[in-house]
């Protein structure tokens, strides 16, 4: 019987395999909370318990390596003040926030550190990647547990449009490209380094499988920035990258982002990137379409939260649809992203073994529903 690593890494090479892997990406906390009322076990708080619970595989993306890559030493924590209703903070990266006490949301951010070349430079020597502070001082000891329980091994790489516009802002990263042009190169070329830097010692270590490449540089529609901007700022850090982690023997390189990637996925192929995920259905990114387009690229995702959440015909419909990516390879499927609180514990159960079934016997005709 094969090893999760195993498993994962072979299939995602089009290579054959004893099933393909069972897992989720990841669950909102409100979606658990809910099932907690509906059946689920109490002891189920988190998704490593809920793979315990339901027999999946472990999420590749809630397991990473625990290297730090923000700003080192990290700023002070900051209550800024007390406004009734939200908090006014400032975090460990020095972003002002204002945040909700009684919910969780999405902070309203109120500024970044990094407006221009100048604060860049000010903040420059936080972004080392050489920090001996960024690795746990047991990195060591759970990489060889990792190793013997025989688990995917990877890396989530925050990359060079992601990083910085987490430090910029959205606006004002976007407009870097037209009026902020030495900053922008700047900082791609010290993330490239810092990559470089960072992964170095796991990756001696023989500890990394497979590198994420985070971005999230997509919307509904299309990219954030244009395709020409990519190839003319970042297509080059790409492609040195791939070939910095290939000659060391990283196996999977897929690329992290939410929204529409049709325009960006063929400049990650071409810097030799594997592929992407998590396959957005709401903004056309659709896996069936990317692979008819690329044939050997590799996906992940892809399945419609909002089909997943209607109920066993929107279930049957998604896995009828994606089955013929199944039959090929590469191509893992979950939901396009978080599991959010509109999917009932019934319909999860219910969508998960109706995968396992599928998974187990990819070319085998999927039994209606009782």
């Amino acid at each position: 019987m094969m090893t999760e690593r195993e498993r994962f890494l072979r299939y995602m090479r089009f290579e054959k395999v004893d099933r393909i892997p069972l897992m989720e990406m990841g669950i909102w906390d409100e979606t658990l909370d809910r099932w907690r009322h509906e059946g689920l076990p109490k002891w189920v708080t988190d998704l490593r318990h809920l793979e315990d619970y339901l027999d999946l595989d472990r999420s590749f993306n809630m397991n990473w390596l625990p290297i730090s890559q923000e700003t080192y030493p990290p700023f002070e924590r900051q209550l800024i003040a007390d406004q009734g209703e939200v908090l006014l903070m400032r975090d460990e990266r020095g972003i002002t926030f204002r945040q909700q006490k009684r919910y969780k949301t999405i902070p309203e951010f109120i500024e970044f550190p990094i407006k221009t070349l100048a604060d860049y430079e000010h903040l420059r020597e936080r972004f080392d990647g050489k920090s001996p502070g960024r690795y746990a001082e047991d990195f060591d000891e759970d990489l060889r547990f990792r190793r013997q329980r025989g688990e995917i091994i990877g890396v989530n790489f925050r990359s060079f449009f992601g990083f910085p516009r987490n430090y910029s802002g959205m606006e004002n990263w976007c407009m870097a490209f037209y009026d902020q042009e030495e900053l922008v190169t700047r900082m791609i070329a010290d993330r490239l380094q810092f990559a470089k830097d960072v992964f170095a010692r796991a990756i001696a270590a023989g500890g990394v499988d497979f590198i994420q490449i985070w971005e999230d540089m997509a919307y509904k529609t299309s990219s954030m920035i244009s395709p020409q901007h990519v190839r003319q700022y970042m297509l080059p850090a790409y492609r040195e990258l791939v070939s910095f982690l290939r000659q060391r023997g990283v196996q999977l390189l897929m690329v992290d982002c939410d929204g529409r990637v049709d325009e960006l996925l063929p400049i990650w192929l071409e810097a030799g990137i594997d592929g992407c995920h998590p396959c957005e259905i709401a903004a056309g990114s659709d896996p069936v379409a990317l692979r008819r387009r690329h044939p050997r690229v590799t996906l992940m995702g892809g399945m419609d939260k909002r089909a997943i959440a209607a109920g066993r015909e929107g279930i049957d419909g998604e896995l009828k649809r994606v089955q013929p990516l199944l039959k090929e390879g590469a191509y893992i499927p979950m939901l396009d992203h978080f599991v959010p609180p509109d999917v009932s514990y019934e319909n999860y159960v219910y969508y998960v073994e109706r995968r396992r079934e599928l998974l187990a016997n990819p070319y085998g005709k999927l039994r209606k529903y009782l």
